[in-house]
């Protein structure tokens, strides 16, 4: 039976393969394709075209996701709100409006707290996690990833 730890390893094999064609598509340098040779007046070229780009953009998010999951864990703390009125972990890292987090919730949707990878928003009163509004800021467990 296959476990978490071996489809992350497999998926991990396919960061190359995705890497190799990001590049080769052009993607990298120009993300709606328009380095691509193309006949804008063949239908189909069009067409292929326009789903090779939500291919590639999802790639590209794949690619993103493997990436930030590869990052070593360089901090895990509590939230507490600063004097200018953002939230930071102990080591002085802060958050604003758009900024990724990873939180450890207990929403009740699971029977145990999770962690999860969301981003930060601004609703002019206070901060709250995009998709847990109801989750409280203050004292929110974090981990912060990034190189040491």
């Amino acid at each position: 039976m296959a476990d978490l730890k071996m489809v992350l390893e497999k998926t991990n094999d396919l960061k190359s393969k995705i890497d190799s064609v990001l590049r080769y598509s052009t993607y990298d340098k120009c993300d709606d394709l328009g380095d691509l040779e193309i006949n804008y007046k063949d239908s189909e070229q069009l067409f292929l075209l326009e789903e090779l780009q939500a291919i590639m953009r999802s790639l590209g998010e794949v690619r993103g996701r493997l990436t930030y999951l590869a990052l070593p864990i360089r901090e895990v703390s509590r939230l507490h709100r600063n004097e200018s009125g953002r939230y930071e972990t102990e080591s002085g890292h802060y958050y604003t409006s758009g900024s990724p987090i990873e939180a450890l919730v207990d929403d009740g949707y699971r029977n145990v707290p999770y962690w999860v990878w969301t981003t930060l928003e601004h609703n002019g009163e206070d901060y709250f996690l995009v998709g847990y509004g109801s989750v409280d800021m203050d004292g929110l467990t974090v981990r912060v990833r990034g190189e040491v």
